[in-house]
Formats: structure tokens, sequence, C-alpha cells
């Protein structure tokens, strides 16, 4: 057992770090810049002079000048930047347009003419990631001082390097150690420090952890009440198969699992919350603001009747889709040799039920609960959303709408640390179960 544990958490580590890099290089691919946003937080107007220097300092402060892993694959039309320095704007000007296959001698010369410019015009340009948002900028008020020739010499440029932009290359390979952006990033994430949010500039930590409460409120309340539920509903079903009672209840869960969660949350909320469709509908309390309190335990009893509704949208698709594997398992079980064994020592059906039967059937039932469990908490996202929750779903939701990825990210390490702990867990547990399965 403990050689099994160790090897599934040797296996936690690879699978981590390859979720953290998809994090991290999807983090720094997405269509913003971080450290111009900061600054325009903190009330650094880009217009001034000290833009570019603030803009500098915060890149050397969130470790942005750092190459982005431990090593580079490098092609040989961006191998010269190892060996040119510039500060940091222009350095990260060349950058760009270097990944995107351009020319050194085109980039020089585009660097060349643009150096000779007001800084206030410089700092304006050298921001931008493709030489075609430079030709836009052009024509914004800030560098309505330039001069006619002056734009047509940069279009010029522009469009010469558009045409002997580069159509081969060879890799170089360059080793940077443990002093790049990958790294500071894992390591913050492990230390809790996940960065402040590009919207109000508060801690991410102090957000996302907000927000988590009320996610595992409602997650912890849902999954209880469903494993419960699923348990005594599936076991009934498995030992009472083709009653009555048993084909009602799977089609009318056959129904209910069939039923979207998007449509159910929101047929409760018009059903259930209004007087619209008569006053003995209105049940529950409307969704809207929720309490302020931080409190776990205070949050469940201020919260109790508005939690009731996503609860069961959670609940009863859940319900439906484990008791009828349960049930499943139950029958498998009941048919083999050694229930029959049972049956025919006299063993009360009762203690055949409990001591044999049940366990297990329970060993393929953890696998798929250790399923339920991610699912519940990705469900969560659209059920906090039409609820108004907010939970880690909203949050997220809210995050990519306001294009905050600061927070987006950290929230998909989080939900995947969570999934394979879940799944590890499950494992133990099988293993404890039946010491007879040689996992590994």
């Amino acid at each position: 057992m403990l050689i099994y544990i160790v090897k599934r958490l040797l296996l936690f580590i690879p699978t981590l770090f390859l979720v953290s890099c998809l994090a991290f290089f999807l983090k720094n691919n997405v269509p913003s810049d971080p450290v111009e946003t900061l600054l325009s937080l903190q009330g650094v107007d880009e217009s001034k002079e000290e833009f570019s220097e603030a803009y500098d300092a915060k890149m050397i402060e969130m470790g942005m000048n750092l190459p982005l892993f431990y090593f580079t694959i490098q092609s040989q039309y961006t191998s010269w930047l190892d060996s040119y320095e510039e500060e940091n704007s222009t350095k990260r000007f060349a950058t760009e347009l270097a990944n995107k296959k351009y020319k050194k001698t085109d980039i020089l010369k585009l660097i060349s003419t643009i150096s000779q410019l007001q800084d206030r015009e410089k700092r304006a340009l050298f921001i931008c990631q493709h030489p075609q948002e430079v030709i836009e900028r052009l024509n914004r008020p800030q560098l309505a001082s330039l001069n006619a020739d002056t734009k047509s010499n940069i279009r010029s440029i522009v469009d010469e390097m558009e045409i002997s932009k580069v159509k081969w290359h060879y890799p170089n390979v360059s080793w940077h150690g443990l002093k790049n952006q990958y790294h500071r990033w894992a390591s913050n994430f492990i230390k809790g420090n996940f960065g402040v949010s590009l919207i109000d500039a508060q801690p991410v930590f102090k957000k996302v952890w907000g927000s988590m409460k009320w996610t595992l409120i409602l997650l912890i309340l849902s999954l209880t009440i469903a494993a419960l539920v699923s348990f005594v509903l599936g076991i009934y079903n498995g030992v009472n198969q083709d009653s009555k009672f048993d084909r009602w209840s799977n089609s009318i869960l056959f129904l209910f699992y069939s039923i979207p969660k998007f449509w159910l949350a929101t047929m409760m909320i018009i059903f259930f919350t209004t007087v619209e469709y008569g006053t003995w509908t209105n049940i529950f309390s409307s969704v809207g603001d929720w309490p302020a309190t931080t409190g776990f335990f205070d949050i469940i009893i201020e919260s109790a009747n508005k939690l009731i509704l996503p609860i069961l949208v959670i609940v009863i698709p859940d319900v439906a889709y484990l008791s009828s594997l349960i049930r499943a398992s139950i029958i498998e079980e009941n048919s083999k040799e050694y229930i029959k064994t049972a049956r025919s020592k006299g063993i009360p059906k009762r203690q055949i039920i409990l001591r044999h039967l049940v366990p297990n059937s329970l060993i393929p039932t953890i696998t798929l609960l250790a399923g339920v469990i991610p699912g519940a908490l990705g469900s969560s996202l659209i059920i906090e959303v039409i609820f108004n929750i907010p939970g880690i779903g909203r949050l997220m939701f809210e995050s990519i709408r306001m294009a905050d990825w600061a927070i987006v990210f950290p929230i998909i390490m989080i939900v995947s640390t969570v999934t394979i702990i879940v799944f590890l867990i499950a494992d133990i547990l099988i293993a404890w179960l039946n010491p007879k399965i040689k996992l590994g």
C-alpha cells in the first residue's frame, strides 16, 4: 500500500507540472499587457515622461525581464537577442518582432528610426507587439506632432519587413537555470502568492479565498446530500430489482439525468422565486445579494433559504447518475456465487447486504464518486453565475469577461490540484477496501 501511494504521489508531480506549464504559457499569450495595466491602476499616466522608467522598473519587479522557462529553443533569427543590450522597453520590442520572424536588420532599422523621436513618442511605439500596431498608433492623438515624412518612413520600413520575413531557420537551445519567469511564478503559487488582480490591484489570494468558501459550502452540502440519497436509493433498488418502485424511480431518475443543469436552474428560479405563476410558487428567496459575512457556518445559517435551490440543481442530476450506477453494481454483485452461498447457509438477508453486498459494491462506486466531485466543481461555474453566488465559478466568469487573467489561471491550477488529489484519495480507498486488488 505504501509503495503504491508513493508511486501515485510521484505521478502527481509531473501531472501538476504539465498543468502548470499549460496555465503559465496560456497566461503569457493572452492579448494583454499586465505591466501597463498595473501602472494605470497605480495612476501612472502613459503620456508622462516617467512612464518608460516606471514601466521598466515594474517589469523587473514582476520578473518579466527574465527568460520564460528553464531553457529556450531559440530560432536562428532570435539568437542575436542574447547579446542585444538595450533598455527593457527597447529589448522587449525587439524580442516581440524577432519572435514573429522579422529579420534582425529590419528590426534594428525600425528601432533606430523610432529612437530618434521624442521620449513620449518612443514610449508609445515601443509598447507595440507587432509592426502593424506601430502603423495603427501613428494615427493616435499623442503622435499627432510627428511630421508626414517620419510617418511615411516608418510605414515603408514596416512594408519592407513584411516582405523580407525569415522563411526558414535552425534551432538553438539555451539553458537559463532557475532564473526564469515560470520558476518564479510556480514558486509564488506554492507559497500562496498569486499576485494582484489586473482590475482593482487587490491580492489574488484574498479574492480567490473569499470566493472559495462559497464554492466549498455549495459542494460539501450538495455532494453529501447526493451521496447519502444515492447510496440509500441505489442499494434499495438494487436489492429490490424490478419492483414497482424500482421501475418508477429509474424512469424519473433518467428524466432528471437528461435535464441540463443550466436549464433546470433557470426553471427553478422562474417557478419557485416569483409570484408570477401564483403566490404558492414563491417558496424560496429570489436570486439577489448574498450576505457579506465571512464565517463558514455563518454563511450557511444566513443563506440557508437561498442555498436550497442551487444545491437541488446540483444534487438532482448527481443522484440520478450515482444511484443508477450503485444499483447496477449491487445487481451485479448480488448475482455472484458467494452471495448465493451465503443465502444457502441461512445468513440473514440484512447481514448479507451490510457485510458482503454493500462493501464489495462500493469499490467501483468510489471511483465514480471521485469523478463526480471535479464535475460538480466544474458545473459550479454556471450554477454560481445563474444564482449570483459569489464563489470561484462566478469569480472566474467575471475575470474572463474582464480579462483579469491574474485570477483565471490560479483558479485553473486550484481546480486541477483538487481533481488530482480527489482521484488519488479514491485509489487509496479502493486499495483499502479490497486488499486483493494489486494496484500499480
